[in-house]
């Protein structure tokens, strides 16, 4: 039998449009108190995704931001100690390059100069250096290119001041040993000169020309022994000259000097002069004789003219060239 019932709902789950009952029907409608929840809407949920998406992505800029920003700072913080440090060095260099120059002690006025320009350089580059950040690699090599300048120059001017030195120890072992040749030459010509002084001292003194026998007698016009004042015409004083092959030959001057008793000195003329070998003034001469002397003993004899003699003792000297040689004395009654 056929049912042709029908639930109340049949007309709305029957797969057929009730208007054209040609396309399939709506699903149907739960009861009430039995319907699905929500479902969200499928574009909101997807702006939902994409703003967590940009938050994650920025959370892990920011991340890698400041992991950069530390990297750069750490590694920035670690090439300025660098810098420093090499900043450090250089100075230190540049001290000790300051030292090494005042250690150089040299007698050469033109050296000295040089080395007084270059210390002056080392202190302006030492401002320089000073007044330069150290993360300036530029300069820095630059001031590094220069202390290795000095540095080679220093070792030029050790070099040159070592030469100087060795040449100037040469010279003065030089000097020495013509100082001491000299002195050496100096003492053999004062002995020489004392040896010369002696034998010349030597040969005078046996060059010496002596004498013996002086006597004196008064003569008479008759040239006749007196022994009376009053008979006496003039006086005869005699020596010899005895022989020395070593005494100096040719012409000899024998002096002759009269005292007369009332002690006033006789000559013929105050001009009558002589040089005595001892020094001194001339000396007044009563009466000479020239004599040529050959070496061979010789007998002189001096006469002394006057008119009138007092009674009395005569004293008498005889020089030979100057040289007193002897006295003797004279008495007339």
């Amino acid at each position: 039998m056929e049912n042709n019932s029908s639930s109340p709902l049949s007309g709305q789950y029957s797969g057929s449009n009730p208007a054209n009952n040609t396309g399939p029907l709506p699903p149907p409608v739960p009861p009430k108190g039995k319907l699905p929840p929500p479902v969200p809407s499928q574009k909101k949920s997807g702006k939902a995704k994409s703003l967590l998406v940009v938050i994650i992505v920025l959370t892990l800029a920011l991340i890698a931001s400041l992991i950069y920003i530390y990297q750069i700072t750490k590694q920035s913080a670690e090439e300025l100690a660098i810098a420093n440090e090499e900043k450090q060095e250089v100075i230190s260099n540049l001290e000790q390059l300051k030292t090494d120059y005042g250690e150089l002690r040299v007698s050469n006025d033109t050296i000295n100069a040089q080395l007084s320009s270059e210390r002056k350089k080392i202190d302006a580059l030492m401002e320089r250096i000073k007044k330069t950040e150290a993360t300036n690699r530029a300069k820095m090599r630059q001031y590094e290119k220069e202390i290795m300048n000095l540095k080679s120059l220093l070792t030029g001017y050790v070099h040159q001041i070592d030469s100087l030195n060795v040449l100037n120890k040469a010279l003065r072992d030089e000097n020495t040993k013509v100082r001491s040749e000299i002195s050496q030459s100096k003492r053999q010509v004062q002995e020489l000169s004392q040896e010369r002084t002696a034998l010349k001292s030597m040969v005078e003194k046996g060059g010496e020309l002596k004498t013996r026998d002086i006597t004196a007698i008064a003569l008479t016009n008759r040239d006749k022994v007196a022994s009376r004042a009053r008979q006496t015409a003039q006086l005869k004083i005699c020596l010899t000259l005895v022989e020395n092959n070593l005494a100096k030959r040719g012409s000899r001057n024998v002096y002759v000097r009269i005292k007369s008793p009332d002690g006033s000195l006789l000559t013929q003329s105050v001009t009558n002069l002589f040089d005595p070998i001892a020094g001194g003034s001339q000396l007044i001469y009563s009466a000479m004789r020239e004599v040529d002397y050959n070496g061979e003993e010789l007998e002189v004899c001096v006469y002394y003219k006057d008119t009138d003699f007092m009674s009395g003792a005569f004293d008498i000297e005889v020089f030979l060239d100057g040289a007193f040689v002897g006295s003797t004395q004279l008495v007339l009654k």
